[in-house]
């Protein structure tokens, strides 16, 4: 399952997301987000194209998220604050930001202020993703983020189910003496 978002733009500085959830059998499902960064534009068609950055590895990136992080995200854009997170491994140190941003549509009387979402993500200090989300896209995303949850509410509730089925519980024996109980200042 996969949500994209692609924000070509004529600065040839855009991005393109692909949100996913993955899951092998008898495993937990995960939350990835794939980045591509624009390869060019075509000025008469007002379209980009990032099918050529697919191959070098400094225009793209994965992330995975887990579930609290995505529940940082989800309050990022219901209270309209800012997110930062960090990963590293051997090779890599990512930091990750979602921050509100304020645009506006319209001109003169018509204008309309709304607040927008920029997703960034920064590799090794270099290698740059950003990522203007408009408010539908963030509801979009939170909904997808919703889904990820149902499925890994679902895994767990079926393997507590079969972890209850496959254990037999003996009831413990009882005797009718009671235990002394010790009095303690401690907590």
């Amino acid at each position: 399952m996969n949500l994209s978002i692609y924000k070509p733009n004529s600065k040839n500085l855009g991005c393109a997301a692909s949100f996913q959830i993955a899951q092998k059998d008898n495993a937990e499902p995960l939350f990835y987000v794939n980045f591509i960064a624009q390869h060019s534009w075509n000025d008469q068609k007002k379209t980009g194209s990032f099918a050529e950055s697919r191959n070098d590895p400094s225009k793209t990136a994965s992330l995975k998220f887990n579930e609290f992080e995505l529940g940082e995200i989800i309050n990022a854009f219901n209270q309209k604050i800012a997110y930062s997170t960090f990963h590293t491994n051997d090779t890599n140190k990512t930091s990750i930001r979602f921050a509100p941003f304020e645009k506006s549509k319209g001109q003169g009387e018509n204008a309309v202020k709304y607040t927008a979402f920029g997703f960034s993500v920064t590799r090794n200090g270099s290698d740059s993703f950003k990522l203007p989300m408009e408010p539908g896209e963030c509801v979009r995303l939170v909904a997808f983020i919703n889904k990820y949850y149902s499925l890994l509410d679902d895994f767990r509730k079926n393997v507590n189910k079969e972890k209850k089925t496959d254990t037999k519980f003996e009831k413990p024996k009882t005797t009718k003496q009671e235990a002394p109980v010790e009095e303690t200042d401690e907590f």
